[in-house]
């Protein structure tokens, strides 16, 4: 299918800010030049008065501006290149891996820059993505997603261009059949970074059925880093679309979570308690859900809370301090 370039913008939400995704930071420097107008803005406060400096004088002023120009990369013929590269991708053998993994980290290296990113699209590049995720290779897959991810965070022109060539259902598909680990939690950053502040985003997660198949991905993959991704991603949809909620309780999302939560303790449990929370609050039936669980659920987050006293986990304990509370409230 043809990725062409588009002009609209998707209407946006607001979202709470993702740790999982890159902060909005000042656009960095692609070339020499720019590290050079870069490092003067950030250096200034701390230099002398700009009118105690004296003029640089011709010749060392065309010393310089040579030494940079000449040093200078074209951002666009880097990319052009790689993409060239990853064009065969589907005739790839085990020996030419490195260096395709090589050109897509090359392309990583540049398109956090929104613009970069756009240029991205504009010269062919969203071509070689469909390719890319399709290759047996697992790393390829791996980083592809990454990619996709990193093309669309913050970006409604690369979001609505991916959104039009429907890889949300191919993500999620992914994240469905993929034996890899890793390649299901950077296809989860990459799903994230489409429908974050995105509303079509959204509605095409739900309408390919992606809380069933987060669902049964929390419970096939015993993994820190999908927890986390999926806990995360699933409370700050509830929090901005409150109605879900009934879905993820019928789903069997609560059983699902105090299931986690009674194994040993690991960093992905802040996360599991935040999505319990999300989706108790200010809803009765998830709270009635979780007094039905198998065991006393609040003599496990008592325990749960009386072990982390003296610790470092203040936002656990406090997660816990609610939990006990709307149970307390429903009896």
């Amino acid at each position: 299918m043809a990725l062409l370039p588009v002009s609209e913008t998707s209407k946006s939400i607001n979202p709470e800010p993702n740790p999982n995704l890159m902060e909005n930071k000042p656009r960095q420097p692609t070339s020499l030049q720019g590290l050079l107008r870069f490092s003067m803005d950030v250096t200034r406060a701390e230099d002398a008065p700009l009118e105690t400096l004296g003029p640089m004088d011709e010749e060392r002023k065309k010393f310089l501006e040579g030494a940079l120009s000449s040093m200078t990369v074209d951002v666009v013929e880097i990319l052009q290149t790689q993409i060239k590269t990853l064009r065969d991708v589907d005739r790839l053998t085990e020996a030419e891996v490195a260096n395709y993994i090589n050109a897509l980290d090359t392309i990583l290296d540049y398109v956090d820059n929104i613009d970069t990113a756009n240029d991205f699209h504009k010269i062919g590049g969203f071509l070689i993505l469909y390719p890319c995720l399709k290759s047996r290779f697992s790393k390829i897959r791996a980083i592809t997603c990454e990619l996709i991810g990193v093309l669309c965070q913050n970006n409604p022109y690369c979001q609505k261009v991916i959104l039009e060539n429907e890889f949300v259902p191919f993500l999620l598909n992914i994240i469905e059949t993929d034996d890899d680990v890793q390649v299901i939690v950077k296809a989860l950053f990459a799903l994230g970074g489409i429908i974050r502040e995105n509303t079509e985003g959204v509605s095409q997660f739900f309408q390919y059925r992606g809380l069933s198949i987060l669902f049964n991905s929390l419970s096939k993959f015993n993994n820190e880093s999908v927890t986390i991704k999926i806990c995360f991603l699933l409370s700050s949809l509830s929090r901005l679309f409150p109605d879900i909620k009934e879905q993820l309780v019928k789903l069997g999302f609560i059983h699902q979570l105090l299931t986690l939560f009674m194994m040993e303790r690991c960093p992905s449990h802040e996360y599991v308690l935040s999505f319990l929370v999300t989706i108790m609050d200010n809803y009765p039936p998830a709270v009635k859900e979780c007094i039905k669980f198998r065991y006393n659920v609040k003599d496990i987050v008592q325990r749960y809370m009386n072990s982390l006293r003296n610790s470092e986990y203040f936002e656990e304990e406090e997660l816990c301090r609610r939990i006990l509370h709307m149970i307390n409230a429903e009896r």
